[in-house]
């Protein structure tokens, strides 16, 4: 190994006499030559529901009102102080405003705006809802992905044509005020279109129509790129319609920047069709885990063979689908999903994943009425303070229990390595020791919780809080010579060893 640096993580069997749980033994090798991703810098980001921003139909807080538990909300409040303290901690990240009410918004950057929006429009974009969204990312150093009406709204009646006419004032008021707008999306799910809108859209009319989208932000917002066509994959059975491929081979992939799909593992018990109902420990699963590798391997080879590339983000994807399953997307559990999601779409090189949502319902990072953060809150921190842009090959030997997955430190120095390792054994801990490396100590975050249904975790058996007013907790390791960690049963934790001297970190 004289040049190469290789990170090995051997999980040994040791005595458990002194512990509340027995440990198993298993082995982990991390390549720490070169990198076998780059993601963005902005990796890890959030969405706010476009039915949010305009104060339209979303799903409620109990999810037991009305049909599917919709419930019309008051429009996002962009400005209260604890809530955006609490984001800036996820800062750079992306800021995507999408969702199935995009393409029914009617933009009216006027004085006076109209209060109905016109047929076949339901919900109206006034000045102040979208200065709201620019000043909020502006000051907190988030970019704005913005999905883009394509419903039946901006089509022509008789050719099913998309029309830039409305879209193309909000596209110009953005640039012209500096709002930073990094991306617009074309369209939310046009795959599923039939069901949601009762029209058709098929790749062949969009990627005609990303044409003009492209034309419109080429001439109006020169610096921002353009993303489709956000396909929606469900769990067990992928597209709900196939779309992906046929738009990019239909000339969508020359058009675009980005290829953008979603994805959620599970629906809650708000969806009216399910191929996966949500249900306590089913995301612990290590083969329900896995399926995600399925359906990206699906999209990638379309990118590869139409948009050689081009960039593609999971742009939307949540723990379940139809607003969150309560007691398991916003509790401990659905933290050991969150981060291997993360690791695994690092690991296939897209180079960003959105979480739907910052706030809101029960999939939100953070309760929008408590503003209280949810367990998914302190992953995510942990992730963004501790996980770099490079990413690093992780190789598991014959144990599907534990995930590991590796990058250089996001800023422990040259040659530092951060790993994350997810423990999915609920009986049985895990000795990890770290060997190959010059480091001989590392700085370990362990993240516990009385049990998985809880609401409150604990990093290195410290409660984790945000202040009064928003601002996230200092996160400190545990310094931990040798070369030994122990994560226990249904836990996860970071490691980060500053003097790896890994040569891709260097």
């Amino acid at each position: 190994m004289q040049y190469a640096r290789v990170l090995i993580l051997a999980l040994l069997l040791q005595g458990c006499s002194s512990r509340e749980f027995p440990v198993r033994n298993a082995s982990v090798v991390i390549g720490g030559q070169a990198a076998v991703a780059e993601v963005d810098e902005r990796f890890l980001s959030v969405a706010v529901d476009s039915a949010q921003v305009v104060g339209g139909v979303f799903w409620s807080p109990d999810g037991s009102v009305e049909i599917e538990g919709e419930t019309r909300v008051e429009p996002y409040d962009f400005g209260r102080e604890r809530l955006r303290r609490m984001a800036a901690g996820l800062a750079p990240a992306y800021l995507r405003i999408g969702g199935t009410a995009a393409d029914r918004v009617y933009y009216d950057l006027s004085d006076e705006p109209v209060e109905q929006a016109p047929e076949p429009y339901e919900n109206v974009m006034t000045r102040q809802m979208f200065d709201g969204i620019a000043s909020f990312a502006n000051d907190l150093d988030y970019e704005i992905l913005f999905t883009l009406a394509a419903g039946p709204g901006p089509r022509d009646p008789q050719s099913q044509a998309w029309q830039p006419h409305n879209a193309s004032g909000l596209v110009g008021y953005a640039t012209n005020t500096g709002a930073p707008v990094a991306m617009w999306e074309l369209g939310n799910e046009v795959n599923g279109f039939p069901l949601l809108l009762g029209i058709n859209v098929d790749g062949e009319q969009l990627a005609q129509d990303a044409r003009v989208a492209g034309e419109m932000v080429e001439d109006l917002s020169p610096n921002a790129l353009l993303a489709a066509p956000s396909s929606a994959f469900w769990p067990q059975v992928g597209e709900v319609r196939e779309l992906n491929r046929d738009f990019l081979e239909a000339g969508g992939g020359e058009t675009v920047d980005a290829v953008t799909w979603h994805y959620y593992p599970q629906q809650s018990q708000r969806c009216p069709v399910a191929t996966r109902r949500a249900e306590p420990g089913l995301l612990l699963n290590p083969a329900n885990l896995n399926e995600i590798d399925r359906w990206a391997a699906e999209v990638e080879r379309a990118r590869d063979q139409f948009a050689p590339g081009k960039r593609i983000w999971l742009g939307e994807s949540g723990n379940a689908q139809c607003g969150g399953q309560p007691g398991i997307s916003d509790v401990f559990e659905g933290s050991f999903w969150w981060l291997d999601q993360l690791g695994r779409m690092a690991a296939r090189n897209h180079n960003a994943v959105v979480r739907q949502t910052l706030s809101g319902s029960h999939y939100g990072l953070i309760d929008d009425s408590t503003l209280q953060p949810r367990p998914d809150y302190f992953a995510s921190l942990l992730w963004r303070q501790l996980m770099g842009t490079r990413v690093l090959a992780a190789t598991v030997a014959d144990d599907d229990l534990v995930r590991v997955y590796a990058h250089c430190a996001r800023s422990a120095g040259p040659g530092a390595v951060a790993v994350v390792i997810i423990n999915l054994d609920g009986e049985r801990g895990v000795q990890i020791d770290i060997d190959g490396i010059s480091g001989r100590s590392s700085s370990v975050y362990e993240v516990s919780a009385k049990q998985l249904s809880a609401a409150e975790v604990a990093l290195n058996g410290v409660p984790l809080r945000v202040a009064d007013d928003g601002t996230p907790p200092v996160l400190q390791g545990r310094p931990r010579a040798g070369r030994s960690v122990v994560v226990g049963p249904h836990r996860y934790a970071f490691a980060v060893v500053a003097d790896a001297n890994a040569p891709a970190c260097r």
